[in-house]
């Protein structure tokens, strides 16, 4: 991010001079900060990533000084990046296109896992991979629980975790068996801070892991309390510098400062230089994509977490994504210019800004799952709305659902969603995200979004059963 102001060039020089800071560029007084990011001697430390090469991009810095400082310490691999054909074509020189290969290619990264491990000082013992579906993990959160079919593993075809080093080889690929294995990882080892992957990352096996890591603290409540520290590694247009940038520090994208609590973490030139010798021992991602992977070794390692608003049962608002672009809009594709949530009674209005109106062949889906502390996840509706032009959909799991579930449209460029909270059994927290797109391609997606729900009274949801959840003939 661009030095805008003397002023800011000051406050980060103070920054710098204090030694491990909290970093929020050119962020508006609103925009909520954190303090630094400094390891206690008390801390156990979970490092939960999506793929092999992602705990050194994340948290390379913090994995190599809980080590040296001999920390409790922990690395869980949701996936075994089993998925990614084109560093496979590249590190191979032959496509992999069997199912076979694409598992050899799987324990290939396994192996590299383990290596950048001995270079950041982290003893094998300490890696956990579950062996989850690469780039499938998205699709299980959204589709695959309870009565629903484990999903199948994009190229090794697998409908169960084919790898018999994995956690729990055999474990369907299911919403409730990854939750129940990150459930157990977090009951045996009771960290005191989690490091994990983004709410607003655009890779879907990074934003999923987020997702249910929070269901699964939320389950846990009581057992388990960490402070979480989520890392950003796929956002469009970020980082805007490329290659190797050791005394440039790693700023937050313009468009996700607001919503966030950002924080960071200083490392020493030697930090540096390993972190990058680690990143190297991941050879299938480092030969084929290095330009994408050199940006994240920094001066310093940047997290932020979601700042979770809470909706009363008398009602209130929140705005989620405002319509300021920032310096990487342009390569940003994201076509929500605004996104605002309130609460009438019982029942969620979603309302949505396009920077166009609607066109035929182009749609906007809403995702929205409610958590609730007394009913399981997986039972737990998972709904999905889709507004097009002059019509729209309402599924819970694929599951096609009566048009009185939920109601969405479109008028100009401006778009509703109304969801009666009982569509959601009555949820005390909700996940929402949205994406835009179009029959050849996606347009764009917000962050995954948390809003917490104050419960109303018995009478309030009878009324609402009764009659809200109606279908509406226009935007009003």
């Amino acid at each position: 991010m661009r030095h805008s102001s003397i002023a800011r060039a000051l406050a980060l020089t103070a920054l710098l001079l204090a030694g491990c800071r909290t970093l929020v560029p050119a962020a508006p007084a609103s925009v909520p900060q954190a303090g630094p990011v400094a390891l206690q001697e008390s801390d156990r430390i979970l490092v939960l990533v999506p793929h092999p090469d992602d705990e050194v991009l994340g948290a390379g810095g913090v994995l190599r000084e809980a080590a040296r400082r001999g920390l409790p310490l922990r690395v869980v691999f949701l996936t075994n990046g089993d998925s990614n054909e084109w560093s496979f074509l590249a590190y191979r020189k032959r496509p992999v296109l069997m199912p076979g290969g694409a598992l050899t290619m799987g324990t290939i990264r396994h192996q590299e896992a383990l290596a950048a491990a001995t270079a950041l000082g982290v003893a094998s013992r300490d890696l956990t991979f579950l062996g989850y579906p690469d780039y499938g993990t998205l699709d299980i959160w959204r589709s695959h629980w309870a009565l629903s079919p484990p999903d199948r593993g994009r190229l090794t075809r697998a409908r169960a975790v084919p790898y018999p080093t994995a956690f729990r080889p055999g474990a369907p690929y299911k919403g409730e068996e990854i939750l129940a294995d990150l459930e157990t990882i977090l009951r045996d080892f009771k960290p005191t801070r989690i490091f994990v992957s983004h709410p607003a990352d655009h890779h879907p096996d990074h934003a999923a892991l987020y997702l249910f890591t929070r269901v699964a603290l939320w389950d846990l409540q009581g057992e388990v309390s960490a402070t979480v520290h989520p890392f950003l590694v796929h956002y469009p247009g970020w980082p805007r510098a490329k290659g190797v940038r050791p005394d440039q520090e790693l700023s937050p994208p313009a468009r996700l400062l607001a919503g966030f609590r950002w924080q960071s973490r200083d490392l020493d030139p030697e930090a540096v230089a390993t972190k990058r010798l680690a990143l190297a021992e991941h050879r299938t991602q480092y030969g084929y994509s290095a330009s994408r992977l050199l940006p994240f070794v920094r001066p310093n390692e940047l997290y932020g977490d979601l700042t979770v608003p809470v909706l009363a049962a008398g009602g209130g608002s929140v705005r989620l994504l405002d319509a300021a672009p920032g310096p990487e809009a342009a390569s940003d594709s994201v076509d929500l210019q605004g996104l605002t949530v309130r609460r009438t009674r019982d029942r969620l209005e979603i309302e949505m800004e396009l920077q166009e109106p609607l066109t035929e062949g182009s749609a906007v889906s809403l995702s929205a799952l409610g958590y609730r502390s007394d009913v399981p996840f997986a039972a737990m509706p998972k709904l999905e709305v889709r507004i097009e032009p002059h019509a729209w959909t309402v599924r819970d799991q694929g599951r096609a659902l009566p048009r009185s579930a939920a109601w969405g449209g479109a008028q100009d460029r401006r778009l509703v969603a109304r969801i009666p909270l009982a569509s959601l059994n009555d949820p005390r927290r909700i996940f929402l995200q949205v994406r835009a797109g179009s029959r050849r391609s996606a347009l764009g997606q917000t962050p995954w979004w948390i809003v917490e729900l104050r419960p109303g009274s018995a009478e309030q949801r009878a009324a609402v059963a009764g009659g809200e959840a109606s279908t509406s003939p226009a935007i009003r």
